[in-house]
């Protein structure tokens, strides 16, 4: 029986104009093509510019090591404009005309849950660098994988520092449901662990991706007292939040997932970012010459882009990407494209203590995700600051 994949009727007719589209002309034998997917523009445009530089860091890097086995790689870079739609048919592109190995990204959760699904059908590689909603690879193994540690793995350990450290009773949670991400954390993840804990919810208060006016949510919140705020956002709702509790002397500490880990979080909401914590798989202040090394040529490519670990990741995949070709054994021609595709996933799964910038990384090969350790930061005057260690765990089922 033919299995339809679980996408909206308007992607649907997207995929059907798309299989109609030209194939372009592809230099099998001369260079290996690789996709890459990221929001560039719209929703999410400030994650494109940084995701894209270190992409363009890691395949010049491997090409000036001689690339693999001889040949050139190149990376296709699309735009997903953060849409689900978009994704989906920034994807087919991929497949279809540019005859890519595999796919880097999608980076957005919604995304990849669209894009997941097409790659399973047309059996192509992909391999998310950043989504974190837990749940999303599995069911299109084995042909997807995430380079993340999921937030039902991410939160728990950041609470278990939360309550040593701060001993909170009462929480307030605000989400964004217009984001898939977002809303998982914050009705599903959050309230889980919050209660494990005993902690009581005495705000649980919604807005939307996009919202710059927040007075009358931190109002609300702020009726309340609660101990804690847990954050279920992106940086830039995250930081327009924090400034204006900052500005109705709200000052409590936040709980964020890893959405929240950028620096520019800090330079919108200053003083009012104090007290934030959170749980992510990058340390841009190890001491290890893998990341100096990574920091150095991406303020040379990015000189105006802040640190995250959503971008330290872009740059790990392509090059696990690359460890997979590497062994898989290619002949790299149209006609060994279905068997070339299937080689390469082959190897991508047996990736086993993989030592990138973002640590160590085990794929998990029931659900494609990675086993890996995470760094709890806590902002504190004024900068990330390693607090502790999340440990390398297998991902969970779902609750």
């Amino acid at each position: 029986m033919h299995m339809r994949a679980r996408v909206p009727v308007v992607v649907e007719l997207l995929l059907a104009s798309l299989l109609a589209l030209p194939v372009a002309a592809f230099a099998f034998g001369d260079e290996i093509v690789i996709g890459a997917l990221m929001p560039q523009t719209k929703k999410g445009a400030s994650y494109g510019v940084p995701q894209k530089a270190s992409v363009e860091i890691a395949v010049e890097e491997i090409n000036a090591k001689g690339g693999i086995q001889g040949r050139k790689v190149r990376a296709v870079i699309m735009d997903t404009e953060g849409n689900e739609a978009v994704g989906v048919q920034a994807a087919q592109k991929l497949i279809q005309r540019e005859k890519v190995l595999a796919i880097v990204g999608p980076a957005w959760s919604s995304v990849t849950e669209a894009v997941f699904p097409v790659c399973k059908r047309e059996k192509v590689p992909c391999f998310s660098p950043t989504s974190t909603k837990p749940g999303i690879s599995e069911p299109h193994r084995p042909w997807t994988f995430r380079n993340s540690k999921n937030e039902d793995l991410l939160i728990p350990e950041t609470m278990a520092w939360v309550m040593e450290q701060w001993k909170p009773k009462t929480a307030a949670i605000l989400t964004d449901i217009k984001d898939s991400y977002s809303k998982d954390l914050g009705k599903r993840t959050f309230p889980n662990v919050l209660r494990e804990h005993g902690m009581e919810i005495v705000a649980d208060l919604d807005y939307q991706t996009g919202d710059t006016d927040f007075s009358a949510i931190v109002t609300k919140v702020k009726a309340t007292n609660p101990d804690i705020i847990c954050l279920g956002s992106t940086w830039p709702e995250a930081a327009n939040i924090m400034k204006e509790a900052g500005k109705q002397g709200l000052i409590k500490p936040y709980v964020c997932g890893v959405g929240c880990n950028n620096e520019r979080l800090i330079d919108n909401a200053g003083k009012s970012a104090e007290n934030t914590i959170m749980n992510v798989i990058f340390n841009p202040d190890a001491d290890d010459e893998q990341v100096k090394h990574y920091i150095a040529e991406f303020k040379k490519k990015a000189p105006d882009e802040s640190l995250s670990w959503a971008w330290a990741t872009y740059y790990d995949v392509p090059k696990m990407i690359a460890w997979a070709i590497e062994r898989a054994g290619i002949e790299n021609t149209e006609k060994s494209l279905a068997a070339d595709r299937e080689k390469v996933r082959a190897q991508l799964d047996q990736i086993k203590d993989y030592l990138g910038i973002t640590g160590l990384t085990t794929v998990d090969t029931k659900t494609g995700d990675a086993i890996k350790a995470s760094t709890l930061l806590l902002i504190k005057d004024g900068k990330f600051t390693v607090v502790g260690q999340g440990e390398a765990k297998r991902p969970e089922a779902r609750k």
